[in-house]
């Protein structure tokens, strides 16, 4: 042996040191770079983007060539120059042929001889192969022309390649001449598949002695005969398949005597002869299947006395039935594949001599049911493929004689029913799949009670793999737990199991994957899983323990997540004991909660302990709960949880329970009373039975004014006080919280406090405790002032400092009124007219309701000479303003016909206000002037203000106006027509709205003296002061005429 060894080291390294003298070649126009295996890699022609050719070749061993974007041959001439030396193979890819013979390209890079010659140019080389491109190739023993679109051969093609070994053909187009094969009588492979041949001439292969492999597959031959095999009576295998025979003539494979295996699939059979095989007893293998036409069954013994048949496949043939005597004399078969047909029914002496048979398969097919004695003398049997049919049942016999049975395929049939013994001798059985029937019920059934949990799998106890999914069971089996040591993986999926304990999680089988998924689990108890696991461990915690934990799968259950899910919520928080990871691993995906609503659609493992209860109707005595409240167990804190928040009460429970009747683990240590968000505004100076056993009460969101908690356990830990009404808390309760040395959290934010003198015992006691109070900054006084930021002084100061707070605040307000009057008395005028305009405090401004019979709010007087701008500018104002006014206007309301003195007296007397146009043509106008004095007069008359001036335009000196007209002027204020505020001040002269006018006093004026001789302009005087508001027209007033012009002033 070590002689070898040092042989074979020597012969690798010498060729390494052969390898190593192989240098990159530099004289030809071409990169090249080595791999790691010692390889070359040349592109030509060098320094290219697109290289013509690529050449790859490993010395001793091969060379390709492979053209890129090549079109004529010589640019393989690239690569000369190289010195290859002798290689195996030779591979050309993609490129046309060579102008001379591939001999003559060899010897351009160096390459003597080889032994192998492939080309594939993927394109069409048609008929232009020939003779001579094989020339001088004597040592070669394989040629593959595979892919080269060939259509027509020269019969003298092979001449010079008479030691052919190998000859590949396969993937062309090519009609084949009667000699073509004359010059290869040592050829032994034939590989002519996938040519659309469709016809062979008898002694096409002649001279083709030696051929032991021919494979005719996926051609159109239909002209099958005796006289076509004749030649090659050492034909070993024969590939016809995919070439649409119907049937084949009796005597074909006469002279085959040599015929090992046979291919016949993808064809068309409808019928086949019953003699087919009679010739050819060395017959290994046989493939009939993916027929494509219904082969309805084979003839009577069509396969019998095939000693040496070992392997047969008959599948997905159409066949609905088989003779009896069919594989009579198959003493050597091995492997049988009846797989999908149509099969109903099977003779039940059929493989009556097979008896070395280890695997059959009889998967879809749509056997109903099978004879008992069908697999009897199958003592050898070690694979049994059954699945995909339409069996209701197994019997106790049918399995009787398969001892040897490993691989049991039952999945995807209709059974209902297994007989207790039909497993009774699979003792070697390895794996069973009985997934995806109607199983309700696996149980072997016993008289004794001790066994009534084993499994009609109970024998089988080399078991490795059980798939019972999809099925309707509900129950582990004892057997499967205690017998199969073996066992890797139970799938029990998709069945009907409602609750599991970690009990039933406990195997003898190390490394088991138990797949529980798509069940109905709504329980998984894990309560004794701690107890369990120090009992089995206990004693060896020195050693390391083997892990023995069971995989189990639990995804996709409708778990219920109450606090029976406590203890496996506490294993994926890692909160149990470690030992308990020695007997389950529990994969937590895709486990959710199914219920409580309020956590459905969370993953168990997300979960937190704490948030898992159990209502406890059933556990506590009746009527012990209170009413319109639930009672729930809660085991993170083993408390008993009475929620009657939200429940719209006024008055706390009466009594609380006092008897609770729980499970084994279920503890229960306090009570805890959730009263949030009702509408209890006092409690009782005495408490009810079960409030002795209440630590945490939660009284949020009620209507509480006033609490005593002198009454409540001493074991309190826990008040919510927050968002009531609780002005004030008296200092027995303070105390009682003061001396508890259990209490942990008092909520108070959110009340109305009270805070004055009686609050320093609850700011002391509110100081002492700070740490117990949440949400601190919330705590304030009913005037919102934190008690965080007030002191004992703050909450009741001295006198002194309450007068001196006191003064000086009433000093501010004098000061500050005093100051309001003084600004109001110098701008009242001001200020009323811009309240007016702004309609803003108009209760202020607004005069009492005057003339409310008169038709109009004012009669417009004006000449006719300035009608354009009454019509256009001062009538759409008044009538189409914020506050529309009714005008009289003569050329609308006046009558028709009627003396205009009459007129102009009733349209005066029916206005509230007379509004002149004062302008050059008003002074002119005799009607105009009349209509002054009937307002005018009329004003005198009543005591009232009864005019409105416009000034339009430049009227002159005021001495030459009438001495009416000039007094008026010299008492009252008028308006000016392109004042800023023209249309403010005329809508606060005019009268006001029945919905403002509660009377408006009159605003005082201002008077600038000024020369008699001074003119009225349109413009204001860039020297005066800002115009003062126009008289108020309600405003009673006393008009002296004899003051002169010089006293009035525009506004």
């Amino acid at each position: 042996m070590l002689l070898v060894t040092l042989l074979v080291g020597a012969l690798w390294f010498q060729s390494q040191e052969v390898l190593s003298d192989i240098q990159c070649p530099v004289t030809t126009d071409c990169t090249c770079s080595r791999g790691m295996r010692g390889d070359y890699e040349l592109l030509c022609p060098k320094n290219s983007n697109h290289p013509k050719l690529m050449a790859m070749f490993l010395p001793n061993q091969y060379i390709q060539l492979q053209c890129m974007v090549m079109k004529e041959w010589e640019d393989l001439k690239l690569v000369s120059g190289l010195q290859i030396g002798s290689v195996n193979s030779f591979l050309m890819r993609l490129c046309p042929l060579p102008g001379i013979s591939f001999k003559e390209l060899m010897a351009t890079i160096g390459i003597p001889s080889i032994k192998v010659l492939q080309v594939q140019s993927h394109g069409n080389l048609s008929d232009t192969l020939t003779s001579r491109h094989l020339e001088g190739l004597h040592d070669l023993d394989k040629l593959s022309l595979n892919m080269n679109n060939l259509t027509k051969l020269p019969e003298d093609l092979f001449k010079d390649v008479e030691n052919l070994i190998e000859l590949d053909l396969k993937n062309n187009n090519i009609q084949l001449p009667k000699g073509i094969f004359r010059y290869i009588p040592k050829l032994e492979v034939l590989e002519l598949g996938s040519n659309n041949i469709s016809y062979l001439e008898p002694g096409i292969f002649r001279n083709l002695t030696k051929l032991r492999l021919l494979n005719l597959w996926g051609n159109r031959l239909q002209n099958l005969s005796r006289s076509v095999f004749s030649d090659v009576p050492n034909l070993e295998s024969l590939d016809l398949n995919s070439n649409g025979l119907t049937t084949l003539p009796p005597d074909v494979f006469a002279d085959l005597i040599k015929l090992k295996q046979v291919n016949l699939n993808a064809n068309q059979f409808q019928t086949l002869p019953q003699s087919l095989f009679r010739n050819t007893p060395q017959l290994e293998k046989i493939q009939i299947h993916n027929n494509r036409r219904t082969l309805k069954t084979l003839p009577p013994g069509f396969l019998a006395n095939l000693t040496k048949l070992r392997e047969l496949y008959l599948k997905d043939s159409n066949l609905s039935s088989l003779p009896e005597d069919l594989l009579w004399g198959c003493n050597s078969l091995e492997n049988l594949t009846l797989k999908k047909n149509l099969l109903k029914q099977l003779p039940g002496k059929i493989f009556r001599d097979i008896k070395d048979v280890t695997v059959i398969n009889l998967s879809n097919n749509q056997l109903v049911s099978l004879p008992d004695s069908l697999f009897s003398s199958l003592q050898k049997l070690k694979t049994l493929d059954l699945s995909y049919n339409k069996l209701t049942n197994i019997s106790q016999e049918l399995f009787s004689s398969l001892h040897t049975l490993q691989v049991l395929n039952l999945a995807h049939n209709e059974i209902k029913f297994i007989y207790p013994q039909a497993f009774e001798v699979q003792t070697s059985l390895k794996t069973i799949n009985l997934s995806h029937n109607k199983l309700s019920f696996i149980h072997r059934e016993f008289y004794g009670e001790e066994f009534a949990t084993n499994s009609v799998l109970q024998t089988c106890v080399k078991l490795e793999t059980i798939d019972l999914s999809h099925n309707q069971l509900s129950t582990i089996c004892s057997d499967w737990q205690v017998s199969m040591v073996h066992l890797q993986l139970l799938d029990l999926s998709h069945n009907d199991f409602t609750n599991i304990t970690i009990s039933d999680l406990q195997f003898v089988s190390t490394g088991l994957k138990l797949d529980l998924s798509n069940n109905k689990l709504k329980t998984i108890y894990m309560n004794e899983a701690e107890a369990l696991a120090l009992l089995k461990y206990d004693g060896i915690k020195s050693a390391i323990p083997i892990n023995n934990s069971v995989k189990l799968i639990l995804k996709e259950n409708p778990l219920a997540c109450d606090c029976n899910a406590y203890h496996l919520v506490k294993y994926f928080k890692g909160q149990l004991n470690p030992e308990v990871n020695l007997l389950v691993e529990i994969d937590g995906s895709k486990l959710s909660c199914y219920s409580p609503e309020e956590l459905k659609g969370t993953e168990v493992k997300d979960l937190d302990p704490r948030q898992l209860t159990c209502l406890t109707e059933k556990l506590v005595k009746e009527n012990d709960c209170p009413r319109n409240c639930s009672c729930q167990y809660w085991p993170s804190n083993t408390a008993l949880l009475v929620n009657c928040s939200y429940r719209g009460l006024t008055n706390i429970p009466p009594s609380l329970p006092t008897s609770v009747q729980l499970g084994e683990w279920m503890r229960i240590n306090h009570t805890e009373l959730d009263l949030t968000g009702n509408k209890i505004t006092f409690l009782p100076s005495k408490l009810g039975n079960g409030y002795s056993r209440a630590t945490k009460i939660y009284l949020s969101y009620n209507n509480l004014t006033s609490i005593n908690l002198t009454t409540f356990s001493d074991e309190l830990q826990i008040i919510e006080l927050d968002n009531n009404n609780l002005t004030r808390i008296d200092e027995d309760s303070l105390n009682t919280l003061e001396k508890s040395k259990h209490i942990q959290k008092v909520s108070l934010q959110n009340n109305p406090w009270i805070c004055d003198c009686q609050t320093k015992i609850f700011l002391n006691f509110i100081q002492a405790n700070y740490k117990k109070i949440p949400n601190l900054k919330n705590l304030t006084c009913s005037n919102g002032i934190p008690f965080s930021e007030l002191t004992a002084n703050e909450l009741c100061p001295t006198m002194t400092a309450a007068i001196v707070s006191l003064s000086v605040t009433l000093a501010f307000l004098c000061l500050l009124m005093g100051g309001s009057i003084a600004v109001y008395y110098r701008y009242q005028r001001e200020i009323k007219v811009w309240l007016y305009a702004n309609k803003l405090c108009l209760w202020f401004v607004t005069e009492e309701e005057l003339d409310k019979d008169k038709l109009y709010d004012a009669f417009i007087s004006y000449s006719h000479q300035d009608e354009k701008f009454v019509v256009e500018d001062l009538v759409p104002g008044l009538e189409n303003g914020p506050t529309k006014f009714k005008l009289c206007l003569h050329y609308r309301d006046w009558l028709v016909g009627e003396f205009i003195p009459n007129q102009i007296a009733r349209s005066v007397e029916e206005s509230r206000r007379t509004v002149v146009v004062l302008s050059p043509n008003f002074l002119e106008s005799v009607w105009g002037r009349m209509e002054f004095r009937a307002a005018h007069s009329q004003a005198l008359s009543e005591g009232r203000a009864r005019v409105i001036i416009i000034l339009y335009g430049d009227i002159g000196p005021t001495d030459n106006l009438d001495p009416e007209l000039k007094a008026y002027l010299s008492m009252n204020t008028y308006v000016k027509w392109g004042d800023p505020w023209f249309w403010e001040k005329l809508r606060f002269a005019l009268p006001h709205p029945p919905e403002l006018s509660k009377g408006i006093p009159l605003i005082s004026r201002q008077t600038i003296r000024r020369n008699t001789g001074e003119k009225l302009m349109n413009g204001t005087d860039p020297n005066s002061t800002p115009p003062a508001i126009t008289t108020p027209p309600a405003d009673t007033i006393f008009i002296d005429p004899l003051k002169t012009l010089s006293n009035s002033k525009p506004v």
